[in-house]
C-alpha cells in the first residue's frame, strides 16, 4: 500500500471490515467496533473509580499506593477481599444480563422481551427461595434450584404462548402472569418461614453485592464467564433468526436447536446471575435498547449488550454506595430503570406535540 492509498485509507476508513477464517467469516461495523471499545474503557475506568468507594477509609489515594503494592496488609485485605470480588460481581452479573436480555429480545422480536418480564428472573428467584426454605442454603443447591426454577418457569410461559409463537404478544402476556403469580407464591413462602429463616431468604432475593466473596461467588462467577463467552458464538444467528423464521429456514439454519440453545443459554446466565446477587431488574431490559440505539443497529450487538449491562450494574453499585447510603443495587436499578422508560415516554409525547 503506497502512501496515496494510505492516506485515502485513513481519511475515508470502511466502514464495515470482514474478517475472515478458513470457511468462516465475521463482519465487524466500525461503529459498532468503536462503541465497544468505548465502553470498554468506560468499564475498567468505572471499575477503577468503584475501588475507592466504600464505608472504610481507603479512599483512592490509597487504593492507587496499593496498586502499586504499598499499603498496610489491611488495606490490601480491604481492596483485594472486599472490593475487588463486589466489582468482577458487578462486571459479570451485568454483562451476564445484557447478553441474555438481548438473546431474548432478538428471539422473541420484541423489545419487551426482557427475562424480567417473561419471567424467568422470577422463576429463578422462587428457585432460591424454595433451596434457602426448604433445601437448605448450600451453594450447590441454590444453583441447581435457581437454575430448575427458571426453566420451569420458562416452559410454563412458552406452553401458554404455544399457538401465538415465541415472538407472539401472547409470550410477553403470559410471563407477566407467570411472574405476578410467582411473586405472590414468593412472598407466601416468605411468610410461612419462621423469622430468622425469613430473614436469610429476603436478604437471599434482595439484589445486592453486599455478601459477595470470592468464596461465596467464585464459583457462579466462573460458570457466567464460561456461558457468556458461549453465548457470543450466537452472535451470526441472532442476526439470521431476526430476519424472520422462514428465511432463517431457507438459509440453512436449524430454527428450532438454534432457539433452544438459546434460550438455554439466557436462562441459565439469569439463574447464576441471580444467584450471585439476588434479582436485579431492568438492566436485561435496558442494556440491549441502549446498545442497539448506540450502535444504531437492528439486532443488539451482543459484546456492546454485555459491556451496556456491565456499566449500568457496576455504576448503579457505585451511586448505591457513595450517594444513597448503601442502598441495595436492584433497589438503584429499579429506580433508574424506571427514570429510563419515563424519559423515553416524555420525549415521544413531545414528538407528537
Amino acid at each position: 500500500m503506497n502512501k496515496a492509498q494510505v492516506s485515502a485509507f485513513v481519511e475515508n476508513p470502511p466502514r464495515d471490515v470482514w474478517l475472515r477464517a478458513g470457511s468462516r467469516s465475521v463482519l465487524i461495523r466500525r461503529r459498532t467496533a468503536v462503541i465497544t471499545a468505548v465502553l470498554l474503557l468506560s468499564v475498567v475506568a468505572t471499575g477503577l473509580w468503584a475501588l475507592g468507594v466504600g464505608g472504610s477509609s481507603l479512599n483512592h489515594f490509597k487504593v492507587a499506593e496499593v496498586l502499586m503494592g504499598g499499603g498496610t496488609p489491611g488495606q490490601r485485605m480491604i481492596l483485594v477481599q472486599w472490593r475487588a470480588p463486589r466489582i468482577l460481581a458487578a462486571v459479570v452479573v451485568g454483562g451476564a444480563l445484557g447478553i441474555s436480555g438481548a438473546i431474548f429480545q432478538t428471539l422473541t422480536r420484541n423489545p419487551l422481551g426482557s427475562p424480567d418480564l417473561i419471567g424467568f428472573t422470577m422463576g429463578a428467584q422462587t428457585g432460591i427461595l424454595v433451596a434457602v426454605i426448604v433445601a437448605g442454603a448450600s451453594l450447590a443447591s441454590v444453583t441447581s434450584f435457581a437454575l430448575v426454577g427458571g426453566l420451569l418457569a420458562g416452559a410454563i410461559v412458552y406452553a401458554l404462548s404455544f399457538k401465538g409463537g415465541f415472538g407472539g404478544l401472547r409470550l410477553i402476556l403470559g410471563g407477566i402472569a407467570v411472574s405476578s403469580m410467582l411473586g405472590s407464591f414468593n412472598r407466601w413462602l416468605i411468610v410461612q418461614a419462621d423469622s430468622d429463616t425469613a430473614y436469610g431468604a429476603l436478604k437471599a432475593v434482595t439484589g445486592t453485592f453486599a455478601s459477595v466473596g470470592w468464596d461465596t461467588a467464585g464459583w457462579s462467577l466462573a460458570g457466567i464467564a464460561l456461558i457468556s463467552l458461549l453465548a457470543l458464538g450466537f452472535s451470526q444467528s441472532l442476526e439470521t433468526l431476526s430476519l424472520g423464521h422462514e428465511l432463517g429456514t431457507t438459509l440453512g439454519l436449524p430454527m428450532q436447536r438454534i432457539q433452544a440453545l438459546m434460550v438455554l443459554t439466557g436462562v441459565a446466565l439469569v439463574a447464576l446471575a441471580t444467584v450471585v446477587a439476588g434479582p436485579i431488574s431492568f438492566i436485561a431490559l435496558l442494556a440491549p435498547h441502549i446498545a442497539r440505539s448506540l450502535c444504531r443497529s437492528y439486532v443488539a450487538p451482543l459484546v456492546a449488550s454485555a459491556l451496556t449491562g456491565s456499566l449500568l450494574l457496576l455504576a448503579a453499585d457505585v451511586l448505591g454506595q457513595a450517594v444513597l447510603e448503601s442502598l441495595p443495587v436492584g433497589i438503584v436499578t429499579s429506580a433508574l430503570g424506571g427514570l429510563y422508560f419515563l424519559a423515553l415516554l416524555i420525549a415521544e409525547t413531545r414528538k407528537k406535540l
